[in-house]
């Protein structure tokens, strides 16, 4: 039971709604004015980062990774396209305008119903640039896996993911399989390294599938187990989404969890 009742708590639907499917959608959270404010930001924040590209790219599992330890961060980009960002997490710690954003009450209230308790800070964050025509495919998945080996509380973990653009299946929308936040962790890809974080799709029935075909300024929350996928992106339209993920307070944020993981291996590697 939450301590205090919030202005955007979830409704006594949105509740079941959440308790059925893993997923509750709210159309119009932000509008044109916020949506352009918000897309400026994503914009300085990748010039920035396009511009600081200095290290090597590696592809691992279905992604391409650079690691800019000076920055905190990881930016992605488009295996078939590598001059091409895909995304970049976390950010908030570099840019402040962002991080404000993830600290609005439309975003947090609903997400206390996920986590399971009022009090909730950042955990991560994520911007999805998927452009057009070059935009590739998020492969099927769920976060958990991701986050169980950085923090013990993964399983309550919510994201609430910002839809900047208009969103269907010819631009690659997020597609979802309702239901299946209440299964625990599915089987994963029987591959070593990251890879093998991912979902084995041999191994789930993707007719469970749906597209979340919605206008930019939606925002859709859900937790940790929800399976979630989406495909490239085949239009001229971008197709920008920010996820903010939350975890309950007294817990630390992403950026120090990865530090915390680079000394403990440059000290096992001394």
């Amino acid at each position: 039971m939450l301590a205090t009742k919030g202005a955007f708590d979830l409704d006594p639907g949105e509740r079941a709604q959440l308790e059925r499917d893993g997923l509750v959608v709210r159309h119009n959270v932000f509008d044109p004015a916020e949506l352009r404010a918000i897309a400026e930001a994503c914009e300085d924040l990748v010039s920035r980062l396009e511009a600081a590209k200095r290290k090597e790219k590696h592809v691992v599992g279905s992604y391409m990774f650079e690691v800019l330890r000076d920055e905190g961060t990881v930016v992605k980009w488009e295996p078939n396209a590598p001059e091409v960002m895909q995304g970049v997490e976390p950010f908030a710690h570099i840019s402040p305008p962002l991080r404000d954003w993830g600290l609005d009450a439309r975003l947090l209230d609903p997400c206390k119903a996920i986590v399971g308790q009022d009090d909730i800070i950042l955990f991560t964050e994520k911007l999805n640039v998927k452009r057009a025509r070059f935009g590739g495919d998020i492969v099927l998945h769920q976060d958990f896996p991701y986050w169980e080996s950085m923090t013990p509380i993964a399983n309550r973990v919510a994201t609430a993911m910002i839809f900047l653009d208009d969103a269907d299946l010819e631009n690659g929308c997020l597609e979802v399989a309702p239901g299946t936040h209440a299964s625990g962790k599915f089987k994963q890809r029987g591959v070593d390294g990251f890879g093998g974080l991912e979902m084995d799709m041999d191994a789930f029935d993707l007719a469970r599938l749906q597209p979340l075909e919605v206008k930019a300024g939606t925002v859709a929350f859900f937790g940790a187990f929800l399976v979630h996928r989406s495909l490239p992106n085949l239009s001229s339209r971008d197709r920008r989404a920010l996820l903010y993920s939350y975890q309950p307070a007294g817990h630390p944020h992403a950026v120090e969890l990865n530090r915390l993981t680079r000394e403990k291996a440059a000290r096992a590697s001394a």
